[in-house]
């Protein structure tokens, strides 16, 4: 009987560890998902704000685009072509701001 009471025992201390490791992987299976849920709402944040930020700066230029063409309707500059010079380095700043915002860089002007 008391070999019977050993034997039993033991199984069920074996199965009690077991179900305690079960528990443990669950646990921490949880708290890793959690984390992974977690980081990709953080993404997801970063990702919506850069976008919104990209929107911003498109309406800003295009904003200054306007301003710039009421500014220099009437002025006599507005009929004569931009000096070769001075359109090589505004596109190059062009460029510099869509290579910066992640967007395409045009080597020639789009008129």
């Amino acid at each position: 009987f008391i070999w019977s009471a050993n034997h039993y025992y033991s199984k069920y201390q074996h199965e009690k560890k077991r179900a305690d490791e079960a528990v443990q992987n669950a646990k921490s299976a949880t708290v890793i998902t959690n984390n992974v849920l977690q980081s990709l709402q953080i993404v997801n944040t970063v990702l919506e704000a850069n976008q919104h930020a990209k929107q911003q700066i498109t309406l800003e230029s295009q904003r200054t685009q306007e301003d710039i063409k009421v500014a220099v309707a009437d002025d006599d500059c507005a009929s004569r072509p931009v000096p070769a010079a001075a359109a090589d380095r505004l596109r190059k700043y062009a460029n510099s701001l869509r290579t910066d915002s992640g967007g395409t860089v045009a080597s020639k002007p789009d008129y």
